[in-house]
């Protein structure tokens, strides 16, 4: 993809840059920072990746379609294979496949064995966290991830963990449709409920097996699309294709190229564009902190010993007021955490009883067979439906209590770079320490991967509430006469639900737990690098003053050269920004029509 080329070159640019400020942060002593930026700042950027997820139900050609946009026959298809597992494709020199179980332990596969991992008849799928398979296609090349993933209308664990925890994190999702039979009622549910919120400005609509229709009714179920998903979200991207006829001669006319120059310049333009720009922004915030700091070396010069001291002295004892109250914050996750957990158990025990109560009259308004029939499946929507509304309020409390810590850090940090600025700054210098980074980064984790993990464990254990209650169910679904289906129901059924309620609360306060370790890490880490980046630079620029023997001119010649230094890739930032933001003027129109 020759756009993402042009994003690795930024790329490679703005790692420069940090590394250079990494060099001058290390020389005068902030060795936290320099650290920092080479261990956790360079490799985040470096890692990123570009995830492209393909969803779309059983038997819609989803791996004909994968398979073109690759352009090579990697996954199994036909009339028999379908696919089961998540499938991760990355590039490689050469073809590889690797399966990750769900032990933890991985396997190398031979092409011969891929179909027994991937599809139904393979019968592995339970046993398989995804695949990784390597090839050399151009579409992945530039560090995009293709995730092919099974039906969603396989109402089972996997489609939970695809549901919220591949779609809200993917940077494009392209949902296929089938020309045959268009939009059913199963799929407008799915992106109603399950996908649509979380990834309406990212979904890109696909309408295969065009090769099937006829003319007029090419154009016939076009415009119905079209028109049906106008209802459902503003501005759908449609493109109608047919991946068999691109697969067979590389039709021009088959709609892919169109697809393919769409897929390029989304993940380019618009995803790449916001990666590259929260990457330059943070390179710029570390030079202005770092340039700041450079600057209360110089003031310092024109201080003489003991008038230094002093300053350090008070700058020291604010610096010691905001980490402590910083460490008080342990205590306040701790309570809010427990706070939260008694919501939810409550919510739980709530939701049980009243489920309990309603039961018997549902029982008795449906025919016995019915009850037989439905019941397993009833039970476990309506565990479904609550977990996943719970499960949304529980993301919204552990982010308010994520925002409340944030600002609260931020507070504690502006009142000691306040004091570093009034004591050592130079006047025409604002030294201005924030945690906005973090903030981004905890901000998402609240919202995101902490909300997809409740959502996701309450749906794969509501999918699996069925086995805690198997034992009780049996007996009942045993009956063969109808009265006693139903009295064996209502009297041992209200028993399983509350048993399985009983069992999602351990889940639930682990969730919790673990947030709020992961918040109470990120307050350590605030206060610990606040505190050392700030003593680093005082205590080095004490230390020179002393063994410097009053001669400073030296000294002050190499941190105006450390400056400009900065300065230059403080520069260099803002012009990439500035061209990430402006037009390409080789770019095709912005408003080109997808599927026309």
């Amino acid at each position: 993809m020759i756009l993402l080329e042009h994003h690795k070159s930024a790329k490679r640019e703005i790692i420069t840059r940090f590394e250079q400020l990494a060099a001058v942060a290390e020389g005068v002593g902030m060795t936290t920072l320099a650290r920092d930026i080479r261990t956790t700042r360079i490799p985040k950027l470096e890692s990123e990746r570009f995830h492209l997820v393909v969803l779309g139900e059983f038997n819609h050609g989803k791996s004909t379609f994968v398979n073109a946009l690759l352009g090579s026959e990697i996954l199994p298809t036909g009339i028999t294979p379908t696919t089961a597992s998540i499938n991760h494709v990355v590039w490689a020199a050469n073809p590889t496949a690797r399966v990750m179980l769900l032990t933890g332990e991985s396997r190398y596969l031979e092409p011969s064995q891929l179909k027994d991992w991937v599809t139904v008849a393979g019968n592995r799928a339970s046993e398989v966290s995804y695949v990784e398979l390597g090839y050399p296609s151009p579409l992945v090349e530039n560090n995009v991830v293709l995730v092919d993933t099974p039906g969603v209308n396989d109402l089972n664990e996997q489609r939970a963990e695809v549901t919220y925890g591949y779609v809200p994190r993917a940077d494009a999702v392209v949902f296929l449709l089938d020309a045959g039979q268009a939009l059913k009622d199963s799929e407008r549910e799915f992106l109603r409920s399950r996908v649509l919120e979380s990834a309406r400005d990212r979904m890109i609509f696909v309408l295969g097996k065009m090769d099937m229709l006829s003319s007029d009714e090419k154009v016939a179920v076009t415009d119905y699309v079209k028109k049906n998903l106008a209802a459902m979200m503003p501005d759908p991207v449609l493109f109608p294709l047919s991946a068999r006829d691109w697969a067979k001669s590389k039709d021009p006319h088959s709609g892919m190229p169109e697809l393919m120059q769409y897929l390029e310049r989304f993940l380019a333009r618009d995803r790449a564009q916001t990666i590259l720009d929260n990457a330059a922004a943070d390179a710029s915030r570390t030079a202005a902190y770092v340039e700041n700091n450079l600057g209360v070396r110089m003031h310092s010069y024109s201080l003489n010993i003991v008038e230094l001291e002093e300053r350090i002295s008070a700058v020291r004892e604010q610096l010691d007021t905001s980490k402590r109250k910083l460490d008080e914050l342990h205590a306040r996750i701790d309570a809010e955490a427990e706070s939260i957990k008694s919501q939810i158990g409550l919510d739980l025990e709530q939701f049980a009883k009243s489920f309990v109560q309603a039961l018997p009259a549902q029982i008795d308004a449906v025919d016995a067979n019915d009850v037989k029939a439905y019941l397993p499946q009833f039970i476990e929507d309506k565990f479904k439906e609550w977990a996943e509304l719970e499960g949304a309020k529980l993301a919204a409390m552990l982010e308010h209590l994520a925002e409340e810590v944030i600002s609260i850090t931020n507070e504690n940090v502006a009142a000691a770079a306040g004091a570093l600025a009034e004591r050592l700054g130079p006047e025409d210098t604002a030294v201005e320490i924030t945690v906005d980074s973090f903030k981004y980064d905890v901000g998402i984790y609240a919202v995101g991967a902490l909300g997809t993990t409740v959502m996701l464990f309450v749906n794969a254990l509501a999918g699996g509430l069925l086995t805690l209650a198997a034992p009780i169910l049996a007996i009942v679904l045993k009956s063969k006469i109808a009265g006693d289906i139903r009295v064996q129901a209502k009297d041992r059924v209200p028993a399983a639900v509350l048993n399985a309620a009983e069992a999602m609360k351990p889940h639930f306060d682990k969730c919790i737990d673990d947030f709020g370790k992961r918040l109470s890490e990120f307050v350590s880490n605030a206060g610990n690098t606040l505190y050392k980046g700030i003593s680093e630079i005082l205590d080095r620029t004490m230390r020179e003053r002393r063994e410097s023997g009053g001669d400073i001119e030296e000294m002050k010649g190499v941190t105006s050269a450390q400056i400009l230094q900065v300065r230059a890739a403080t520069s260099a930032l803002k012009q990439l920004r500035e061209n990430l933001h402006g037009e390409d003027p080789d770019a095709p129109p912005a408003e080109l029509s997808a599927g026309d």
